[in-house]
């Protein structure tokens, strides 16, 4: 279980074993919690004004609360360093534990502007 600040400093020697691979779209810090896709999605509060035939909740009025570090980490407060890439050969090259925080890699695809 890391710290964000051990997160943080851990970072950096991540991002120099990784530079130089093609596909490494994103090097970050995140939540150790937070789940991948298909798993349940976070039910979002009602909304007071909702209009007729909406579901009532919204992620924006979600996002725009503001919501403190610890709020973020839940209760164990851990945090990993994510990996994005764009090519699944990359996943078994990039390092599982830098510096005793754990790696996590996600395969994403390339980003693009809409």
């Amino acid at each position: 279980m890391a710290t964000l600040d051990e997160a943080r400093s851990a970072k950096a020697a991540l991002r120099e074993k990784v530079t130089g691979f093609d596909g490494v779209i994103g090097v970050g810090v995140a939540p150790e919690f937070t789940t991948s896709l298909g798993q349940p999605l976070r039910e979002y509060p009602a909304r007071k004004h909702a209009e007729p035939g909406t579901s009532g909740g919204s992620p924006v009025e979600v996002l725009a609360e503001e919501v403190s570090v610890e709020q973020v980490t839940g209760p164990g407060g851990s945090w990993v360093l994510q990996v994005n890439v764009t090519d699944p050969g990359l996943v078994d090259k990039v390092p599982e534990e830098i510096n005793d925080v754990a790696v996590r890699v996600r395969v994403v695809g390339a980003v693009r502007a809409g």
